[in-house]
């Protein structure tokens, strides 16, 4: 099966499989967090004895400390993708593969 590839002003690379996750996730949680907005939180270590580990979570944030410029739509859906994030995602590929995120190089 193909992968259709797609990428952010902001560096990021997805497949059309987690952008469709990542819908998946807003529409199950998104009534429970009004007047929030959709954030990928990612966060991997550059140094120490976790070195190369990542981690990776969906996070609510109230809407009014969202700036707007830094909310991209994946697919279907709006997300914030704080500064932080965008770079250490930058250039690099979110898919969803065996019923989990994976980030790839």
């Amino acid at each position: 099966m193909p992968c259709t590839l797609a990428k952010l002003p902001c560096g990021v690379i997805y497949t059309e499989v987690f952008a469709e996750y990542l819908a998946g996730v807003y529409l199950k949680h998104a009534e429970a967090h009004p007047r929030r907005v959709m954030t990928l939180d990612y966060i991997r270590c550059a140094s120490g004895p976790m070195k190369g580990r990542a981690w990776w979570q969906v996070l609510w944030v109230p809407q009014e400390t969202v700036p707007e410029y830094r909310c991209y739509r994946m697919g279907r859906i709006i997300v914030h993708i704080p500064k932080n994030v965008q770079h250490g995602l930058r250039e690099r590929c979110l898919d969803f593969e065996n019923g989990r995120v994976v980030v790839k190089p």
